[in-house]
């Protein structure tokens, strides 16, 4: 069986659903997402579908996991609600993660269930999640946010509370896996990444985890903030990808997983449509994304100015070709006016590209970090 290499976190919205779906294979082996289950906002209370509906956070919930099984019934996946409030719970009082967790494992979907370090004061939030039966196989994800990464710097406090946890849930390191997520890094420098990192492992590395993954995003949650002019290209670099070298080969002798927030990152806003949103295409390269930004839908092209932008990406010297990836595919079929596309089939087509690249791209790292330690 093929290991995973990819821990991408991903919305649980179409856009991405779709991405997952038209995977090759290939890719969709390597790549054990976590799916970050978006808050109820007012295009889901004002949905046609839900207008009848007594118990909308259970609708809401249904819904979301019957999407997630359809791209990952008979594998495993993570899932969090790490926006909600740590005590939200369903109209029949049940805590909404053990909620949809059953849901899930009814539909086949091998869940990992994800332990949030700054949610463990919660009372209501740690009873629903030590009620959360695993099974002898399985394991957890323990998922380190700003607010275990600023406790690392007291590293005995921090050493403790992370046992208290694994001890609150009757379990050793070796059934759960270590997810250190710095979530928005543009104001962040690859020196404070691995310095905070460093910190956290320097704690972590010998009680033994299952594995480890870093994550975090790049891009700011407005592509003007990105690239500045319109109708121009630019490079962002990819933080998150040297962070996680940088501990790869530091922290030789643990298992890792490289994560990220794929193509639009954890502020970006959820169950909002700009009617002033700019064409664009986030496509990514070696360390970098590749940005390639167009105007606001309002002006004239409006949609069809993504013909042009698509162009720009076929002609340079980063598209990989039709066989890449599906996203690849369907930037070559708008680049001859086959299809404009909206804001959800972007987001699929820049996902789907930016997997297929991250997956060999960590690959490769791999077998030149195996490569370097033998011939030493």
């Amino acid at each position: 069986m093929t290991a995973n290499n990819y821990l991408p976190i991903y919305k649980a919205k179409p856009g991405e659903f779709r991405a997952l779906a038209e995977a090759k294979k290939t890719h969709d082996r390597r790549t054990l997402p976590l799916f970050e289950v978006c808050r109820i906002g007012e295009g889901v209370r004002t949905a046609a579908r839900f207008k009848n509906s007594s118990a909308l956070t259970c609708a809401y919930l249904d819904e979301t996991a019957q999407r997630i099984a359809q791209v990952r019934s008979g594998r495993s996946a993570l899932v969090d609600a790490f926006q909600w409030n740590p005590d939200s719970l369903t109209e029949t009082g049940e805590h909404v993660l053990p909620y949809i967790y059953s849901r899930l494992e009814s539909m086949g979907v091998q869940v990992i269930p994800v332990i949030g370090y700054d949610r463990w004061d919660s009372t209501t939030y740690r009873l629903a999640m030590q009620g959360v039966e695993v099974p002898e196989d399985g394991y957890y994800c323990m998922r380190l946010d700003s607010h275990a990464i600023e406790d690392a710097e007291d590293p005995e406090f921090f050493e403790e509370r992370v046992l208290d946890i694994l001890d609150d849930l009757s379990i050793e390191p070796e059934r759960c896996a270590a997810l250190i997520d710095f979530g928005d890094v543009t104001a962040l420098s690859i020196e404070d990444l691995t310095d905070q990192a460093d910190r956290v492992m320097q704690v972590l590395a010998p009680l033994g985890f299952k594995f480890f993954s870093t994550a975090g995003c790049s891009l700011p949650p407005s592509i003007d903030k990105a690239v500045k002019k319109q109708d121009s290209t630019g490079k962002v670099i990819r933080k998150e990808m040297l962070l996680w070298q940088a501990m790869r080969v530091t922290y030789p002798q643990v298992k890792w997983l490289f994560g990220d927030y794929g193509v639009r990152g954890p502020n970006t806003a959820e169950d909002v449509i700009s009617p002033n949103t700019n064409g664009k295409i986030r496509h990514t390269i070696g360390q970098s994304y590749y940005i390639v930004r167009g105007h606001s839908v309002q002006q004239p092209g409006k949609g069809a100015q993504m013909y042009k932008l698509a162009k720009t990406v076929v002609d340079s010297i980063h598209y990989m070709g039709k066989d890449f990836s599906w996203g690849d595919a369907r930037i070559l079929a708008c680049s001859k006016e086959e299809f404009k596309g909206n804001s959800t089939d972007w987001i699929a087509i820049d996902t789907s590209h930016h997997m297929a690249w991250v997956v060999a791209e960590v690959e490769e790292f791999e077998l030149k970090t195996t490569a370097s330690v033998v011939s030493v």
